[in-house]
């Protein structure tokens, strides 16, 4: 159907009207780190609150109230969880995954990628996507936290992230 009701367009722009000014005073009141693609519980809080929202805009039977409730703790829970892991390291290690060293020096470390679930494919494609067209010329390859390869050419080793990344992964 292409369109029901010019009483469903009134709502569904009054809604709208509700939640982006919502949406701009949760944002400045939490920081925009929690729609930040930082790690795991970031990218699902970000989903999880685009997910609502749409919802309450979209679909009929959906109270704004209860949307704004539910994304408002949503909010919370992730600034609290992030609070949490700046001030008291070992709850950070606790909730969230740490980089991992998955090439390294011309070889695939296979007991990583198996941990990573990352496939050698993958992580020749993360290369290939970093400009390089032979993995002679990259030193290292840190799947990171927020899911996304890292590639470090070998002229880049000098940084000591790398050695710390490997020392941990040994």
């Amino acid at each position: 159907m292409f369109f029901e009701s010019w009483g469903e367009i009134v709502r569904i722009i009054i809604t709208t009207l509700i939640i982006y000014p919502f949406l701009i005073l949760a944002t400045h009141l939490v920081g925009k780190r929690s729609f930040a693609k930082m790690n795991n519980f970031d990218w699902i809080i970000t989903v999880a609150t685009g997910s609502i929202l749409g919802s309450a805009i979209l679909l009929k039977d959906v109270v704004v109230v209860e949307v704004l409730v539910a994304v408002s703790l949503l909010l919370l829970l992730q600034y609290l969880l992030t609070l949490l892991s700046a001030h008291f390291s070992g709850f950070d290690k606790t909730v969230k995954t740490s980089p991992q060293l998955v090439f390294f020096n011309g070889k695939y470390l296979t007991d990583a990628m198996k941990d990573a679930r990352l496939t050698c494919t993958e992580v020749e494609a993360g290369i290939r996507k970093a400009g390089f067209g032979d993995s002679n010329r990259v030193m290292a390859v840190v799947f990171e936290a927020d899911g996304e390869l890292s590639i470090i050419a070998k002229s880049e080793i000098s940084n000591g992230l790398i050695t710390k990344l490997r020392n941990e992964s040994a």
